[in-house]
């Protein structure tokens, strides 16, 4: 996440560095969801929602084998803002009862909606990267955001 303090809050960040003043979207970086749902909805893409949690095999699998592969991490930049969110933690226990993510890995598609989301997609468990790649193009057709 790129940093930049400028005016007072660029002396509250010298008072307090880890206070972080974002000035520009970096889609690169997986946001936390409050993070990334306010910046979806300032640009208008599709929110792709990450829930994982430590200790799920299927979990790891999908961040050895496809989330880190170059293709998908070029897709996911160019198409979405990613929230990862760790379902065991105390805000992602009602995140996922809030969006129905009843286990793990589970991708949630929303799309900014006039102060509002629509769901446009909705992947749980493992797959290969071919897989996951084409579904995110059909997700991001469907969210009709900057990919569709």
């Amino acid at each position: 996440m790129r940093l930049v303090r400028t005016g007072i809050l660029g002396l509250i960040g010298v008072v307090y560095p880890w206070f972080p003043v974002v000035t520009a979207a970096d889609f690169n970086y997986w946001y936390t969801y409050p993070e990334a749902s306010q910046l979806a909805q300032q640009t208008g893409r599709t929110l792709m929602v990450y829930f994982w949690r430590h200790g799920c095999p299927y979990c790891e699998q999908m961040n050895t084998f496809v989330l880190s592969d170059p293709a998908v991490s070029q897709a996911l930049e160019r198409c979405f803002v990613v929230a990862s969110v760790d379902s065991q933690s105390p805000e992602g226990l009602a995140l996922a009862r809030q969006l129905r993510a009843l286990g793990t890995p589970t991708f949630v598609f929303l799309a900014p909606r006039e102060n509002s989301w629509k769901e446009t997609g909705r992947l749980f468990g493992s797959r290969p990267r071919a897989q996951f790649l084409q579904e995110l193009q059909q997700v991001s057709t469907q969210g009709g955001g900057s990919c569709g």
